[in-house]
């Protein structure tokens, strides 16, 4: 409304002048109206005069107004002009827009602090920066887990750590990374995770970091305590019988507290030594054995990861158990959509995870009247994603928990060490497994590697 008056005012002058400028050319070839042609002149004048100063005001109250904008002065208001409506009107107008434009301001200030508190108020680490490492935003909880005061760009975290800059900007969005590293004198395990989105036509990296040591000494404890259970089972298992053996033979020795010779032995009461020993042998071998594998659990070779084709992975593995799936008439699949998928991962190690999940899956289905395994590969924007799926017997779910436990089996002749290794492995890769399962339909395992 203001802007319509704004044009009407200046159609009027200009409608004016020329009017008046139309009259003063007629009249000037009239000499005989000179008083005429005097007051058209003088009218021409003001005319012109009283336009540059409408203008001349019009353009100082727009500048103030775009002052007043720019600078946010709450102070500045236009005076209402009482003997002149059209500029009280006009004044009015840039009034009202000066206080709205200051309660978007003001909108929009509160939404800056909302989000400022509440990025504040989280308890893990948030950081967004550019491709050239200048930091955009940084919350308290960062600064507070590397101990520093204040952040503008990544290599300002290189007395921290040298590779943290690097570090940082090798983030891909979607990637997760646990990393381990010595902050303030304290070793702690960090959990990173990045996303990626476009800012005023600037990439953006947003990195959250979380200190889960708290949680992973928990875990541990929890499977310490585990261990020690299954530790304390097994070896009680095996010493049990030793003891009672022991005990037997003593009272057969020793009946009233002497030293049988040993022709004062009958042949039934030797045997029966003699299979006490045998007995005993087993056990200590069992024994053995079963320390042997809670030695060598972690005792694996060298890492070395590179990038490698999964699907002719599969088909070596589908290769090694094509004879025993024949003969136990097992239907042994390899689902691979796309032939070029490739990962980066020490194909030596994921071999003998797989053997291992291939070797569970078959004596799964071994009893069951539908006999398939399929292994497949999928790749998501997460990473790749191995799976081995049986139609077995399932697993049950008060066994889920205990199935990564190292030396929990729930075979006879199981030594409870293969998941978890392969649950070693795949945290080598920066990886984890991922197991479904339902009962008497099949379970599904799937190594799961992140974006490397």
């Amino acid at each position: 409304m203001v802007f319509s008056r704004f044009i009407w005012s200046i159609l009027a002058f200009v409608a004016a002048i020329v009017l008046t400028a139309i009259l003063l050319g007629i009249y000037l070839q009239k000499p005989e109206f000179p008083v005429t042609r005097s007051m058209l002149v003088v009218a021409l004048v003001r005319e012109t005069i009283a336009m540059i100063i409408f203008l001349t005001r019009i353009r100082r109250d727009l500048l103030k107004l775009i002052n007043a904008m720019s600078n946010d002065d709450p102070t500045m208001q236009f005076a209402r002009v009482g003997r002149d409506p059209y500029f009280s009107a006009i004044h009015k107008g840039f009034n009202a827009l000066i206080k709205d434009f200051r309660l978007v301001r003001l909108d929009r200030e509160a939404e800056q602090r909302f989000f400022e508190e509440t990025v504040n108020h989280v308890q893990f680490g948030l950081v967004a920066f550019n491709g050239t490492g200048e930091v955009k935003m940084v919350n308290q909880a960062f600064l507070e887990l590397f101990g520093l005061k204040e952040l503008v760009l990544l290599n300002d975290l290189a007395p921290v750590s040298g590779d943290l800059p690097e570090f940082f900007q090798s983030f891909s969005p979607g990637k997760e990374t646990l990393k381990k590293m010595e902050i303030k004198g304290q070793s702690q395990h960090l959990i990173f995770l990045s996303s990626g989105f476009v800012l005023k036509g600037e990439e953006i990296t947003l990195v959250s970091v979380r200190d889960i040591s708290r949680e992973m000494d928990q875990n541990e404890l929890e499977a310490w305590q585990k261990l020690l259970r299954v530790l304390r089972h097994e070896i009680l298992n095996s010493i049990s019988p030793i003891k009672l053996i022991a005990g037997n033979f003593s009272e057969r020795l020793q009946p009233k507290g002497e030293l049988l010779a040993l022709d004062q032995l009958k042949e039934d009461e030797i045997e029966d030594i003699l299979t006490g020993l045998e007995t005993i042998h087993r056990r200590a071998s069992g024994l053995s054995v079963f320390l042997d594998a809670y030695t060598n659990l972690y005792r694996t070779p060298e890492f070395k990861a590179e990038q490698t084709a999964i699907l002719p992975l599969l088909q070596r593995i589908s290769g090694l158990f094509k004879e025993q799936a024949d003969q136990q008439e097992t239907t042994l699949e390899i689902s691979c959509p796309d032939p070029n998928i490739q990962a980066m991962l020490d194909a030596r190690m994921i071999e003998q995870v797989l053997i291992n999940l291939v070797k569970n899956a078959m004596e799964a289905v071994n009893s069951q009247a539908s006999r398939l395994i399929i292994l497949s590969v999928a790749k998501s924007r997460k990473g790749v994603q191995i799976s081995v799926e049986d139609t077995g017997a399932g697993i049950p779910r008060d066994l889920m928990e205990s199935i990564f436990m190292p030396f929990f089996s729930t075979k006879e002749t199981g030594t409870g060490v293969g998941l978890s290794f392969s649950q070693h492995v795949m945290r080598l890769h920066q990886g984890f497994i991922r197991v479904s399962s339902t009962p008497e339909e099949g379970s599904v395992f799937q190594l799961v590697f992140g974006n490397r």
